[in-house]
């Protein structure tokens, strides 16, 4: 079975829990997921932000992308941050946390500033800022590479980079 095909199966299994789709939502959601790395990953942005969306389109998409990119990377700061106050955490690996924390506080500030030039249609920062926040995630797993140690965030981080992936192809689309 074609992914585009199994990818269609699951948004019309799933329309019972999409309260603002229709059958013609549904396709639109699809149709636009399609244009990204990760299209499940943005039918589940819909999925779990689209009930505060009047409008599910590009931009509405971005948002939610933005929105699910940041409350993970809370998340994942919270983990840090337990992992970084075990007493039993070594200090190199406390070292390589505190990397990753103060990564993912300049991706706060840089999924804002590309919120603001997405807003204001300024495709060039836009780019710049999601592609940087991409840099802070992976800043993170070469903190654990350079001292030769698992990294405890890993799947957050690769979940976060896949979200921002997509969000740079939905600002694509508006911004084109």
């Amino acid at each position: 079975m074609k992914p585009s095909h199994l990818l269609l199966i699951l948004l019309t299994l799933s329309s019972s829990l999409l309260p603002f789709a229709s059958a013609n939502n549904i396709g639109e959601v699809a149709s636009i997921c399609s244009h990204t790395d990760y299209s499940f990953l943005c039918i589940y942005a819909s999925v779990t932000y689209g009930q505060s969306y009047a409008v599910i389109d590009a931009a509405s998409l971005l948002a939610m992308h933005i929105k699910m990119t940041t409350d993970h990377t809370q998340t994942a700061k919270v983990i840090a941050s337990t992992f970084a106050a075990n007493p039993t955490t070594t200090p190199q690996v406390k070292q390589a946390l505190g990397v990753c924390l103060k990564q993912y506080d300049d991706a706060f500030d840089d999924l804002a500033k590309g919120t603001a030039a997405v807003a204001g249609h300024d495709a060039g920062t836009a780019n710049s800022m999601l592609s940087a926040v991409i840099s802070y995630y992976s800043t993170c797993d070469d903190a654990f590479a350079e001292i030769y140690a698992a990294n405890p965030l890993a799947k957050q981080d690769d979940f976060l980079m896949k979200m921002v992936s997509n969000a740079l192809a939905l600002a694509q689309l508006i911004l084109e």
